[in-house]
């Protein structure tokens, strides 16, 4: 892939939307920058009022240091508060403290915008108590950088909750109950022999059958398999909780986790809510491998409906709860947006 360039605030915004591979709503976005170089993205929902103190600004500002590399960053607003003529700034409280917080951590500020429904503005005008003069949001989808990601086929969804396709169109609910039964006769004979369809899958590319779907979607109901499919998706050679928590210094594969989240899309096509639980964290788990709070957390609260003790589930919206970020998504070298 070429360089990316960012070469005006339109492009610079642009790039925050295929970054994050949707477009942000009442959220904080910042771009770490390693001199001219495009570091990770980072973006978490604004405060809810604006006497936040410090600890948000902290929170953000330790956020963006955990790239090493980084030299300075870029900041957007996206909201929907009103803030042309006649409105106070939103959240000018906060990026004052931000502003410090990033300077005391060693990142210079290059840009602050503030993007609305229908225009974009530099968050510091003339008068330093207004924002700049808008510019309509159109001028994104002209900008030179959009132009070139959507060649590369980028796309910027409207947001990030996760589409969960067909779930339990074509429930066969009697065909997993069977293959757990035959699985209680020799489990470890059995979940080896479902692990190995699985890898089958995931190493040649090929299409389940309906009974490969049954078997797998049977084997997840049993944790360890469960845990060692996870493991396995990044196709790297570490320790497992190094790898559950996105915690290696090698990058994982990330077309062969893609692929397997096309498996366990399908599992749901399939499952019943009995058994749908585990895949559904699976997929959020994926989703926090990548960074995307959100969607993840929409993944646990789906798990959760259908099974409200399900342990893996409640431990990951606890995790997402207290803002922990896979490690995988908190460097540029592993991230997942890097590799695609």
């Amino acid at each position: 892939m070429e360089p990316i360039r960012i070469s005006s605030p339109a492009d610079a915004i642009s790039y925050m939307g295929h970054s994050l591979g949707y477009w942000p709503k009442e959220s904080l976005v910042c771009v770490a920058l390693d001199g001219a170089a495009l570091g990770p993205t980072l973006r978490v929902n604004l405060p809810g009022t604006e006497d936040i103190g410090e600890s948000y600004a902290e929170r953000v500002a330790h956020a963006v240091g955990f790239d090493h590399d980084a030299t300075a960053v870029l900041i957007a607003l996206f909201t929907h508060q009103p803030w042309g003529m006649g409105h106070q700034k939103p959240f000018a409280s906060m990026i004052r403290v931000l502003k410090r917080r990033f300077l005391a951590a060693g990142l210079l500020v290059h840009d602050v915008w503030i993007v609305g429904p229908e225009s974009f503005a530099p968050y510091d005008g003339a008068n330093p108590t207004s924002c700049g003069n808008e510019t309509p949001l159109a001028a994104l989808e002209s900008s030179t950088l959009n132009a070139e990601l959507v060649y590369q086929g980028s796309l910027i969804g409207q947001s990030d909750a996760p589409a969960i396709p067909e779930l339990f169109a074509a429930v066969d609910h009697d065909a997993v109950e069977s293959a757990m039964q035959a699985m209680a006769t020799n489990p470890a004979k059995s979940l080896d022999a479902v692990y190995r369809i699985w890898v089958d899958l995931l190493d040649h590319g090929g299409e389940p059958t309906h009974g490969q779907l049954a078997e797998v979607l049977a084997g997840l109901q049993h944790v360890g398999l469960r845990d060692q499919i996870l493991a396995d998706m990044p196709g790297i050679n570490e320790p497992m909780a190094a790898t559950l928590f996105g915690a290696t210094e090698e990058a994982p594969q990330w077309d062969r986790i893609g692929y397997s989240e096309k498996l366990l899309r399908q599992l749901l096509i399939i499952a019943a809510p009995t058994h749908a639980a585990a895949p559904l964290t699976m997929l959020g788990h994926i989703c926090w491998w990548k960074g995307r709070g959100t969607a993840a957390a929409n993944y646990m609260h789906v798990a959760l409906t259908f099974d409200p003790d399900y342990h893996l589930a409640r431990l990951l919206d606890q995790m997402l709860g207290a803002g922990v970020v896979s490690g995988w998504a908190q460097h540029k070298n592993t991230a997942y947006r890097n590799h695609h």
